[in-house]
């Protein structure tokens, strides 16, 4: 009788031992996974940079139609890759890196895109070079140094990142014209980053509306005959 139930306890506290380092196992994969996803996440946006490329394509007829129809496909692509992720037809966990809150809403990379093509087909590349270096940089940037010293120095970095960008591609304007542009553009760059909104993802928010803002001067200024864009940064090729 006491060898039974000496064996139960061994039994019993096996199992436990057994269930306990299994959860802790468990634990460390899903913290593994979610590290990897983070980073998955941040180096997408880097890698968006690369987009640039796009300006150094040839100007001519047949390849200036291509820079139109290419975007716009691969951006309706995407939507109905969203379309059917979220109508559950093609199963959620094949996306890596999406994050809990994007089961059930168009995914941050579909904003990211959409926003990239509206800035290449509507804007001109002064204001469009600037706003896409933000998203690929300022984002992650803030996201990362927000997580260590705290939103206020998370916001003033991201302020000075933007403001290097938009610096450095209208370095070639008036002293007054840098100036202006760079600190509306930053200024624009980090509400887009900071302001959540529940229907518009900030990797959309972060390009557009300094590119609005941009806009807006730039043809305001034209109106009392002022040109305010620099030469090109990026020739094609």
């Amino acid at each position: 009788m006491l060898l039974s139930e000496m064996t139960t306890k061994d039994v019993f506290k096996n199992t436990k031992q057994r269930m306990s380092k299994y959860q802790d196992d468990f634990l460390e994969q899903l913290t593994a996974i979610e590290v990897d996803a983070h980073w998955f996440r941040r180096v997408f946006h880097t890698f968006a940079a690369s987009f640039l490329f796009y300006y150094l394509l040839p100007d001519e007829e047949w390849m200036n139609a291509i820079k139109i129809v290419v975007p716009i496909l691969i951006v309706f692509c995407m939507i109905v890759i969203e379309y059917r992720r979220l109508r559950g037809t093609l199963d959620h966990q094949r996306f890596f890196g999406l994050r809990s809150y994007e089961k059930k809403q168009p995914a941050s990379y579909l904003y990211f895109g959409i926003a990239v093509v509206l800035l290449f087909l509507l804007f001109p590349q002064q204001i469009a070079i600037p706003c896409i270096l933000c998203a690929s940089f300022t984002d992650p940037i803030m996201g990362e140094t927000r997580h260590y010293f705290g939103k206020t120095k998370a916001y003033a970095i991201g302020f000075i990142v933007s403001l290097f960008f938009f610096c450095i591609t209208w370095y070639r304007a008036d002293w007054w014209i840098l100036l202006l542009v760079s600190v509306i553009g930053a200024a624009g760059a980090l509400i887009g980053e900071a302001k959540k909104l529940r229907l518009i993802d900030d990797d959309f928010m972060i390009q557009i509306l300094p590119a609005i803002l941009l806009l807006v001067l730039w043809q305001g200024l034209r109106f009392f005959g002022i040109e305010l864009l620099p030469p090109p940064l990026i020739h094609p090729l």
